[in-house]
């Protein structure tokens, strides 16, 4: 490939790197070549890459003289570093030293290294509100890479410095994937909180972004009840993510206190273990059994859902005709098409669940009334989807079904959509066409309309205590036969849709 620019990318075979390799193989058209750098280039996932195209090259990042080989000919390099190897700042900082002096040697054009925060720029070593540890630091694995900025600026390498955020395929790392049990069998950790007594109960499924409660944990390590309950039934506020840390079981039941309260089981864990959260899902939990399937992640996802309602059909402390599944946001994607295409699930409440998911395709994105479309949503998370439903870009009208079809198959069970009326990622308008093409299909069947609800609070993109009250209040009505003083149908004021042909 004379004619293609060659990224050589250190890391290959992790997260970062590996995606970066995958997503110029899968762009032929891209005018880049990827070489992959690696120590073993016999291992399996290396073969892998070479099997598709790539270029795979042995490096030792501990050498220079490798380095500067491996980058030679290359137009730019893609550097990372992996601090968990070792536990060594000062080896870490080596690394980048050498990986700085190999680029300004090989002449590349850019360089990309993916950096952190030195974070003593804002807490000073002399801040005893944070521990200094090993004399030097307040969080070493973020200070050696942000201190080690300096070796690219000082080699004069034109350096793009990439500060990322946590990403989703740790949590597999942290021992939150699925876990093959005694019978050799795969499966997955699920918290259970009941009322004290009486039962069986109503039960809401609650996928998380957050640990499974009890998972891992100790004492000594723990993610603090508010912050639990940011994302919970008893708080209004914006959600706080620390989505990596144990959390207390007792300050979980602590946050479930409301649907507790009113007499409601819940079930919760952790949605990566049904997947990773990127495009290399296929390669981990439950995937490798299904080689021939081309779903994307979303629908693995919900199919974690249903083995969950499996597992509560052998349980007695769960009403299996009153079973709830609630989730947030990309959550919320998932409880819609479990929901679809599991007439278990009772009732299905997705929130906040943005592009893609319950606001009506033809009315969001692009020219279509803003904020999350499908295009956003194939661009930015292909993997979440069959690789066909990008072609629809730019051409929406043509695509053969909109997101009340989910809506459909769900009648004539309760559903409803749980919004806020100033999220900055969903469409009032295009969940209102959504609802209103649904409902004819539960009139047809012969049921109320008002068993398609949506019900919106006022905030962001959020989950709050409010909307938890809402979605009890009505599975309270549709679910348990209670008297409910409010309605469910009440939309916020908005502009006259962009686009004047409703999904059919």
């Amino acid at each position: 490939m004379p004619d293609k620019k060659v990224i050589a990318v250190l890391g290959a075979t992790g997260a970062q790197g590996g995606g970066l390799v995958r997503a110029i193989l899968n762009d032929p058209n891209g005018g880049y070549a990827a070489r992959v750098l690696t120590r073993d280039v016999n291992g399996a996932k290396a073969k892998e890459f070479a099997r598709l195209g790539a270029e795979v090259v042995a490096v030792d990042i501990d050498n220079t003289e490798s380095l500067k080989k491996a980058f030679s000919g290359a137009y730019g390099a893609f550097c990372v570093t992996f601090f968990w190897a070792h536990f060594s700042v000062e080896k870490e900082m080596a690394e980048v030293k050498a990986m700085a002096e190999a680029a300004k040697a090989a002449g590349l054009r850019h360089a990309i290294w993916s950096t952190l925060e030195d974070t003593r720029k804002w807490v000073p070593l002399s801040d005893n509100r944070m521990p200094t540890l090993h004399g030097k630091y307040k969080v070493p694995h973020f200070d050696g890479k942000g201190e080690s900025n300096q070796y690219f600026t000082d080699a004069g390498v034109p350096t793009t410095f990439l500060l990322t955020s946590f990403y989703w395929d740790n949590f597999i790392s942290f021992g939150m994937g699925p876990k093959k049990g005694p019978d050799g069998k795969l499966g997955f950790d699920v918290a259970i909180f009941t009322p004290t007594k009486g039962g069986p109960f109503p039960t809401i499924i609650n996928p998380s972004f957050f640990m499974t409660p009890g998972v891992n944990f100790t004492n000594s390590s723990v993610v603090a009840a508010n912050e639990i309950a940011a994302t919970t039934t008893n708080s209004s506020a914006r959600p706080r993510f620390n989505s990596t840390a144990p959390v207390d079981p007792e300050s979980a039941a602590h946050s479930f206190t409301n649907l507790l309260a009113r007499g409601y089981a819940i079930v919760t864990y952790r949605y990566t273990q049904c997947g990773e959260d990127n495009a290399g899902f296929r390669t981990n939990s439950f995937y490798p059994a299904y080689p021939g399937y081309d779903w994307g992640v979303l629908y693995g996802w919900a199919w974690g859902l249903s083995r969950v309602v499996d597992y509560l059909e052998t349980q007695p402390f769960a009403d299996t005709n009153q079973l709830i599944a609630l989730g947030h946001s990309r959550l919320g994607k998932l409880v819609m098409v479990a929901t679809a295409f599991d007439e278990r699930i009772s009732l299905g409440a997705p929130a906040g669940s943005s592009g893609a998911g319950t606001g009506a395709y033809r009315f969001c994105g692009p020219g279509r009334g803003g904020k999350e479309g499908i295009e956003d949503m194939t661009r930015k998370f292909p993997y979440y989807f069959v690789p066909r439903l990008a072609e629809f870009t730019g051409q929406m009208e043509k695509l053969p079904f909109d997101a009340h079809w989910f809506v459909a198959l769900t009648a004539p069970r309760p559903w409803i959509s749980i919004e806020g009326t100033d999220d900055q990622n969903c469409v009032p308008n295009a969940v209102k066409q959504t609802v209103l093409a649904a409902r004819p299909v539960y009139e047809f069947l012969g049921v109320n309309t008002d068993r398609v609800g949506v019900n919106y609070e006022p905030h962001r993109h959020a989950l709050t205590a409010e909307d938890w009250n809402a979605a009890l209040d009505f599975a309270d009505k549709n679910l348990r036969g209670m008297k409910v003083e409010r309605s469910f149908d009440q939309f916020p004021p908005e502009l006259a849709p962009t686009n004047p042909s409703a999904p059919k």
